[in-house]
């Protein structure tokens, strides 16, 4: 395509999703929002609704489907004309309170694309928080799936769901990654012990955002770097099962008490408009519910016991191995007794099936390995490149930095043996 034909194509889809662009620069609250706006309840609730699932809990046929779909988008310029929409609205939609926000009608714009194609398809979640000892290492980055590392000269990906990509709008080249750990490998993130002290100890949507932007959502585009280091991230097909599994943390956050968190939106953002309210309950207008194994279409929890079990017996480890201050300051609803499933991440990943593209095989948990007792790795730092971009307070993460060092450190001290760290 030529530069004058790329312009052109550039122009209808803008023209297109003005729509989309509008809210982008709309969305927005009077700080302080937390009761119900008015008229959210005049809502409707969706007559059919997509439901996401964990990647690896996709059936071949499903992976297929969601496969296909999604290359033919790319042959029709979405996936770069996503990228590119990124780009020019990133400024509003990063390091405040729309984030969350904004990035959930977006996923869920994606997502409609995609239906197009094949009405039966959601878009995954990948929940990274179980990889974060060794990423590299997760099927999910395999080359049946989103591929590995960009080649060592070009750093072009040449594997996976997007290995034969090309870009017109969002850039001229390949789709580019450029893993942080070297040689293909990725450095540690954010674990799923983390993110549980997370969601027990937040009830503040100003510090869910930050505290969600600022580490797993950070960490994640940082170490696949390239194309995910960018504002024109949207066009690594990573992007979307990565902010499905932010936006399913969210929801989980809203879900364990609807009543004060579905419309809560505290937090500065710099405007000073009426929020956009019908992104903010699933199930209802457009949206997508959560997780499969957690959420019904309307937010409400399912009782999937195998999941709730998986979930007890890493929780009641956690608990039998930490001093019971460590265990009050940073997971109290342990603590106290009275944990809410959705505030819980320490899983198995039961009763999920393997990776379509093995063949569904037997799924087996690995075994935490010894070595590892009290090592859990520090977590990450997002670079000072990354907080300029995104417009980051780096004072706000300069301590949550320090907090969640603290939380390992004191996890470490007590000899604490994550499940997840099993390579030796």
């Amino acid at each position: 395509m030529s530069t004058s034909d790329a312009s052109e194509q550039k122009g209808r889809r803008s023209q297109r999703w003005k729509p989309l662009a509008a809210f982008t620069l709309a969305i927005a609250a009077v700080n302080g929002q937390t009761s119900t706006p008015a008229g959210a309840e005049s809502l409707e609730k969706c007559a059919s609704t997509p439901v996401r699932k964990e990647i690896r809990s996709l059936s071949t046929s499903e992976w297929q489907a969601y496969r296909t779909a999604v290359n033919q988008a790319q042959e029709q310029g979405w996936n770069d004309w996503f990228g590119w929409m990124h780009d020019q609205v990133a400024g509003p939609i990063h390091g405040n309170a729309k984030f969350l926000v904004f990035h959930r009608r977006f996923i869920a714009d994606y997502e409609q694309i995609l239906q197009r194609y094949n009405p039966s398809v959601a878009i995954p979640y990948w929940n990274a928080l179980v990889d974060y000892q060794q990423p590299a290492a997760s099927s999910v980055l395999g080359d049946d799936y989103f591929g590995k590392d960009g080649d060592a000269g070009s750093e072009c990906v040449t594997s996976g769901i997007a290995g034969s990509w090309s870009y017109k709008l969002s850039t001229t080249t390949c789709l580019m990654r450029k893993f942080n750990g070297g040689n293909g490998a990725i450095n540690s993130w954010y674990s799923p012990e983390y993110m549980t002290s997370l969601l027990q100890t937040t009830t503040d949507y100003a510090d869910l955002r930050n505290k969600i932007e600022n580490s797993l959502h950070g960490a994640v585009h940082l170490a696949i770097n390239g194309a995910m280091s960018t504002m024109y991230s949207p066009v690594d097909p990573v992007f979307w099962i990565h902010h499905s599994n932010i936006d399913r943390l969210y929801a989980q956050w809203q879900a364990v008490s609807p009543g004060e968190r579905t419309f809560m939106y505290t937090g500065v953002d710099g405007d000073k408009k009426p929020p956009i309210y019908s992104v903010m309950r699933l199930g209802f207008g457009k949206q997508a519910s959560g997780d499969a194994n957690k959420l019904s279409s309307n937010g409400n929890l399912r009782k999937r016991s195998a999941q709730k079990c998986g979930q007890r017996d890493y929780a009641q480890q956690l608990v039998k191995q930490l001093p019971k201050e460590v265990v009050g300051k940073f997971f109290p609803k342990f603590a106290a007794g009275n944990s809410h499933p959705l505030e819980n991440e320490l899983t198995t990943l039961s009763p999920l099936k393997p990776m379509a593209a093995d063949g569904e095989k037997p799924f087996h948990s690995k075994q935490a390995c010894e070595s590892h007792r009290g090592k859990m790795p520090a977590p990450p730092k997002l670079t000072p490149d990354w907080l300029k971009m995104q417009g980051a307070c780096t004072e706000e993460v300069a301590k949550l930095e320090a907090d969640a060092k603290s939380f390992v450190d004191s996890l470490n001290k007590a000899s604490y043996l994550s499940p997840y760290l099993v390579h030796d």
